[in-house]
Parts: C-alpha cells; sequence; structure tokens
C-alpha cells in the first residue's frame, strides 16, 4: 500500500527564504516533431517559486516510493509539491496516512464506505473499515520529473 519513499522523507519543508528567480518563458508550445525556433517567442519570465508554491506555511515536499499512481504518471523518485490547505477537488489525488501508515491514492465517497483508489490496475482499492483512522496530510499540486 505505502506509495511515499519513507525512507527520503520527513515531510520535506519549504526553503525558510523563497528567492525570486525568472526564467524565460515561451509562448508558443513546442512540437515533438520537426524543430521550430522557439527562442523567437519569447514572452515573459517565470518564477517558478510563484509558480508551485501558494503558501509557503501550508506547502510541502514527498519523494514518490511506489507505483500505484503510475497510471497518472507519477513513478518512485517523484517530487511531490503538496498543500495543506486546498480543498480536494473532483478526481484529486491525495496524501493520506490509514493508522500512522502513509499512502498516496484519489479519494471516493462511496454508498456505504470511503474507497482510496489507484491509477495502477494491478491494485485493487483501498476500502477504509470502521475504527480505522484516517487523515488527509494534503493535495498533491504539482509532480517535478527528473529525466
Amino acid at each position: 500500500m505505502q506509495t511515499i519513499n519513507v525512507a527520503l522523507n520527513k515531510l520535506i519543508p519549504i526553503a525558510d527564504e523563497l528567492v525570486s528567480i525568472e526564467v524565460d518563458l515561451y509562448s508558443s508550445p513546442i512540437a515533438a516533431g520537426f524543430p521550430s525556433e522557439a527562442y523567437n517567442y519569447i514572452e515573459q519570465g517565470i518564477d517558478f517559486n510563484k509558480l508551485l508554491i501558494k503558501s509557503k506555511e501550508t506547502t510541502f515536499c514527498l519523494v514518490a516510493g511506489g507505483d500505484s499512481l503510475s497510471g497518472d504518471g507519477i513513478f518512485p523518485g517523484d517530487l511531490l509539491v503538496v498543500d495543506k490547505l486546498v480543498e480536494p477537488y473532483e478526481k484529486s489525488i491525495l496524501i493520506f496516512s490509514i493508522d500512522g501508515e502513509f499512502t498516496m491514492k484519489r479519494l471516493e465517497y462511496r454508498k456505504d464506505h470511503i474507497a482510496l483508489l489507484s491509477s495502477n490496475p494491478k491494485y485493487d482499492p483501498i476500502i477504509v473499515k470502521d475504527g480505522e483512522e484516517l487523515k488527509r496530510w494534503g493535495v498533491v499540486r504539482y509532480v517535478i520529473k527528473s529525466f
């Protein structure tokens, strides 16, 4: 069930100071086919701190450690940017703890129970049973990958 890399995580905090650094943002989409001269389309700068972090006090990062959300493109080693105060929206991905064990799933309210869903078909939904302690830690807002 575990989809958070516990060995790498102690709820990675956001840096104390968020220095504003802008990089070029090209306004023209980049095709995966024939190369274009994208450098002609510089529109403005983008600051990743402003893009990824709505509130420093409510944001933390985790490293993904399993394949239960591989259908959503989330794989081991991906950096997850999580906001504790964002309200879950339809099909949002959340970080939960069930009786102290962390997992990352989609929440679904069903007629008589709560289900935590994976996007990898090899995993069955987790049915939250009466008496189990389910805590929501936050909504995954962004996934940062390294190639």
